[in-house]
């Protein structure tokens, strides 16, 4: 009975003990603060500094590099939308982060949208970081004039004259949209002999474009047709001829006069000029070194000059280099020899830390005061990285 009794009481207290603890633990749960939830992380907004705000109605697509202050969560990835302002139907969707550079939105199906007003939106995890909105304009751009010239600023014509290697075709636009694309080509017996494919830069100018024959050989003689589309339409066309005009040129049969005219003061000769050359540099007694038409892309100057009889002292004299038909120099001076003939020549050079000319198809014009222009071209080839010889296996 004594032993059953003991027994008893023991397991009370081991009951006792055990229901202490626990009620121990419970008690300093209770006074232990839970953990803080983290603060989830959200990326900064975006700004759209570099956005087109027009594109033109041919485009198929927007393109540029938003700018994202601060932190952004490497995790984080922002959607993209892209609709017509005022509406809710979402035209096309993707995804974006600054770790990608550019955000790339290409309309649906890669087809042009109806001109008017859309938006682009960013949103993360249910929170717009920004949106840009933009216009797509009506197709409007006109080509005005289209023309024919041996430099980028001279004269109109129709006839370019034989052994002709280097000539621009001239247009004016209007009522375009900066990014508007156009395409020109020449062609000689169905054959093409140039073409160029470019955006326009601004709503309305005068651009000039050069054709050359790839191998720089001279146009053949005969006929040549030209066209320029703007925005995929057919907008101008030109025909022209390369080779010398063999119409004579009428000469006025002098009338007799009841008085005789009075006697004028005879004008002093114009110079009287060689063709122009393009050269690699000058000897001392004044003659072109190395005259060529085609310059290595290591070339880091370039001479073109031509060789006059009857220059007066005090005869002006400009240049103008055209590179890929943009002006890149342009230079005068005076001739103040003695002797009546001597050369006339300038100079194009690299610049420090660009030392080597760049490469493209070069016209330059020497105009002496009283003569016509006289118009050389040159080409510098560029440099065309080697390809690396193929390993042989043992």
């Amino acid at each position: 009975m004594g032993a059953q009794h003991r027994s008893r009481s023991i397991s009370l207290a081991v009951v006792v003990l055990v229901c202490g603890f626990v009620g121990l633990l419970a008690a300093c749960a209770s006074n232990t603060a839970p953990p803080p939830t983290p603060t989830p992380l959200t990326p900064p907004q975006v700004t759209f500094d570099a956005a087109p705000d027009t594109l033109c109605q041919a485009a198929t697509q927007i393109r540029f590099t938003p700018e994202a202050p601060g932190i952004w969560p490497i995790t984080v990835k922002a959607q993209w939308t892209l609709s017509r302002e005022g509406e809710s139907a979402i035209l096309s969707q993707g995804e974006w982060q600054p770790g990608m550079g550019e955000l790339f939105v290409a309309f649906p199906k890669g087809e042009a949208l109806p001109p008017g007003r859309y938006t682009l939106a960013l949103h993360a995890d249910g929170v717009s970081l920004g949106e840009h909105t933009f216009t797509i304009a009506e197709d409007t751009a006109a080509v005005a004039s289209f023309g024919l010239a041996l430099t980028p600023t001279g004269p109109a014509l129709t006839r370019l004259p034989g052994s002709t290697q280097h000539f621009y075709l001239r247009y004016t636009y209007q009522g375009a949209c900066p990014g508007a694309p156009y395409w020109i080509a020449v062609r000689h017996k169905n054959a093409i002999v140039c073409t160029h494919n470019a955006t326009l830069p601004q709503a309305e100018g005068t651009e000039s474009v050069a054709c050359y024959r790839k191998d720089g050989a001279p146009l053949e003689d005969g006929d040549y047709h030209a066209e320029l589309t703007l925005m995929g339409r057919a907008q101008h066309s030109l025909d022209f001829t390369v080779g010398d005009d063999p119409t004579p040129i009428p000469t006025a049969t002098p009338t007799a006069s009841a008085t005789p005219a009075p006697t004028a003061t005879p004008e002093p000769p114009a110079p009287v000029c060689a063709p122009p050359f393009a050269a690699a540099g000058l000897t001392p007694e004044g003659e072109p070194f190395l005259p060529q038409e085609r310059f290595e892309w290591y070339s880091q100057v370039i001479y073109v000059g031509t060789r006059c009889e009857g220059l007066l002292p005090g005869t002006p004299w400009e240049s103008v280099w055209y590179r890929n038909g943009v002006n890149v120099r342009a230079a005068g001076g005076l001739w103040n020899e003695t002797g009546g003939a001597g050369l006339i020549w300038d100079s194009i050079t690299g610049i420090p830390g660009a030392p080597f000319l760049l490469p493209g198809e070069y016209t330059v014009t020497l105009t002496l005061d009283g003569t016509e222009s006289l118009t050389a071209t040159f080409r510098l080839i560029a440099y065309v990285r080697p390809e690396p010889e193929p390993t042989t296996e043992p």
